[in-house]
């Protein structure tokens, strides 16, 4: 008989950082750093837009009008109306991420099947779906104030609804009904340790 004269390797040791609710909090706090990120975007990339005619003129061109020979009014008035009408969506966005920061700041406290992120997920549905209808109307005034200098029958009033206006109502509806679920699971779990 013949035995085996290796060592065999140490236990393997628990890493306290595999807990479940430790890879939570991580999780969160990558998630809300990315919220930071996502809102300094929302913020900047747009104000760049806004105060750089030339960028601002070929973007208009290519992408929002349906006249690529229309004139544009590019002046710092006209802009800064055109600006104003994209912080309507903007904000709504914020708004989001603002849902989604204190959604998983709820889960990095370990807040995880309470009233908190059911309030979080039902307001960041509304924000989704409120936001399908922000941007094609800042869309459209946006357009309005680039043109709204022009003569008579040289103005645009353009009204685009597009394929991910749809997706993100639709996937606010998602989250809504998420947050419905999550609602009643709460309410049978509090029900049910009545009983216990």
């Amino acid at each position: 008989m013949r035995t085996d004269t290796r060592l065999a390797p140490p236990p393997r040791q628990l890493d306290v950082s595999t807990r479940p609710l430790d890879r939570v909090r991580r999780l969160a706090l990558w998630v809300q750093l990315l919220c930071v990120a996502g809102a300094a975007i929302v913020v900047l990339v747009p104000a760049q837009l806004w105060s750089r005619a030339d960028w601002l003129e070929t973007v208009v061109r290519k992408f929002w009008v349906t006249d690529a020979g229309i004139p544009l009014q590019l002046d710092a008035a006209s802009r800064a109306w055109g600006w104003a009408a994209s912080c309507l969506p903007s904000a709504v966005l914020l708004f989001a991420l603002w849902q989604v920061w204190c959604l998983f700041g709820a889960y990095r406290l370990g807040q995880v099947f309470t009233a908190e992120p059911v309030l979080r997920l039902r307001r960041l549905a509304q924000a989704l779906m409120v936001h399908a209808l922000a941007q094609p109307l800042g869309h459209t005034l946006s357009i309005l104030a680039l043109t709204l200098g022009n003569p008579s029958g040289k103005r645009q009033l353009v009204l685009g609804l597009a394929f991910d206006h749809f997706i993100s109502f639709f996937i606010g509806l998602v989250i809504w009904g998420i947050a419905q679920v999550m609602q009643q699971a709460q309410a049978v779990a509090a029900e049910n340790a009545e009983f216990i």
